[in-house]
């Protein structure tokens, strides 16, 4: 995928910060190439119009297009059973980018913080419009230690049980940070609050990765685990509900064929953990 803006604030991004254009990408023109996996995003292609985006997508990109549209939809369904079950609970977006669930999870009862480096922060201000007085901006870094007690939570909410979101970010950084990252919500999060999250596989990780992982952007994939038990080892409060591959939007062909080479790799090549916070 090629990309330009008439926006020094999008010309300005490089590394990991860009990648937020691929996900903005995917879900703009997802009903025109993967209808049946469009989450039916209403701002995604607004947003490329405001920033006077001239994009050009190739072939190889399907792929992480299809990575992209499968999450979102399972980050929807997953936060909807969340809500239904915790409808007064916050929800967080950790290294948001320009996604916007809130348009999707709000339910009129919860509040929800969109949590992104300053100039990702700049840009969502510039150029999302705000809908509500329950969605929130927090400008912040949180590969430093200590993020969750500077996270601006209501009062009311800094007991309930959280829904968190980290996709699309954890892959992009050093491991010593990504556990870092998940030691403190392990540590912070109220009890029964729940994190999703993708990952990918070793395989895709590193200079001699067995399955290159290419990108405009510039960032490579860094972390990698075999599976959502790996992640929940991270930390004795963290407990693996589910665990999901994409395989699951190719179909059965796709899910038998990774049930055969599952037994040699450890899990999936992409995949989503979704995991709770208890008491252990």
């Amino acid at each position: 995928m090629q990309f330009s803006a008439h926006s020094s604030l999008i010309e300005n991004l490089t590394g990991v910060p860009r990648t937020l254009l691929i996900p903005l990408v995917a879900r703009a023109q997802a009903s025109a190439s993967f209808p049946l996996l469009d989450p039916h995003d209403r701002y995604a292609q607004e947003l490329l119009t405001a920033m006077r985006a001239e994009v050009e997508t190739f072939g190889h990109d399907a792929p992480t297009f299809v990575n992209v549209l499968w999450r979102t939809g399972l980050i929807k369904t997953l936060g909807r059973d969340f809500f239904s079950r915790a409808p007064q609970s916050p929800g967080i977006n950790l290294g948001a980018g320009l996604a916007h669930y809130f348009q999707w999870l709000g339910n009129g009862k919860n509040t929800w913080m969109d949590v992104d480096l300053e100039q990702v922060i700049d840009l969502r201000q510039s150029f999302i419009p705000k809908s509500s007085s329950l969605c929130h901006n927090q400008a912040m870094d949180i590969t430093l230690p200590g993020w969750w007690n500077r996270l601006a939570l209501r009062e009311r909410d800094q007991k309930r049980p959280v829904f968190v979101v980290c996709e699309g970010v954890l892959m992009y950084l050093q491991p010593c940070k990504v556990h870092s990252i998940i030691r403190e919500i392990g540590e912070n999060a109220p009890e029964g609050s729940e994190l999703v999250m993708d990952f990918v596989s070793p395989l895709t990780v590193g200079p001699t990765a067995m399955l290159a992982h290419k990108s405009e952007t510039g960032a490579p994939f860094v972390w990698g685990v075999h599976n959502g038990l790996e992640v929940a080892k991270l930390h004795p409060r963290l407990e693996l509900l589910s665990q999901h591959s994409v395989s699951e939007a190719y179909g059965w062909g796709a899910l038998w064929a990774e049930m055969l080479w599952g037994t040699f790799m450890g899990g999936p090549l992409y995949g989503l953990a979704h995991l709770r916070v208890t008491e252990p």
